[in-house]
């Protein structure tokens, strides 16, 4: 997969931008997932410590627009890219975006979960799954682990091998 990064990241200027692209192809800079982790756990433990469902909405909010528009509307990635990567720099190095994206899809679908139960009255139960939610960003943002990226590799690994 590094040697596909580097010949993708190396193929054109335009390329490197493409962060929103939906391809299977398609690269991201390895620091902007972290980065919208470490937003998405700030925002959803702040809103569970404060009991202010507004921020679990908030969050339900940006990442589903996110995959409902296939990325094309990804308010992580623009200010990333518009924002920090002027400061940063580029990366050295590229990786696929498709883990990343499957695991920002496992976090819109908990965030909405969440969501649905705060709006319902279940509290509890609403303000737990947000922060089982906020906990795995949390994870992912501070040591780089990050389970919905490894639960699409295995997905990735069973259907390579006809299981799935």
């Amino acid at each position: 997969m590094a040697t596909r990064t580097q010949q993708s990241s190396n193929s054109s200027s335009s390329d490197s931008n493409s962060d929103s692209d939906s391809s299977e192809m398609s690269l991201v800079d390895p620091r902007a997932p972290r980065f919208g982790q470490g937003v998405t756990a700030t925002l959803l433990l702040a809103g569970v410590g404060t009991q202010r469902p507004a921020l679990v909405y908030a969050v339900a909010v940006l990442l589903g627009i996110a995959v409902l528009s296939r990325w094309r509307i990804d308010l992580y990635a623009l200010v990333w890219q518009h924002l920090l990567i002027p400061i940063l720099g580029k990366p050295p190095e590229r990786e696929p975006a498709s883990p990343h994206r499957f695991a920002k899809l496992l976090g819109a679908t908990g965030t909405v979960v969440a969501s649905g139960f705060l709006l319902a009255g279940f509290s509890l139960l609403g303000f737990a799954v947000a922060t089982a939610v906020g906990l795995l960003a949390a994870l992912a943002a501070v040591s780089g682990l990050c389970l919905g990226c490894r639960m699409y590799r295995q997905v990735s690994f069973f259907r390579r091998h006809g299981i799935v």
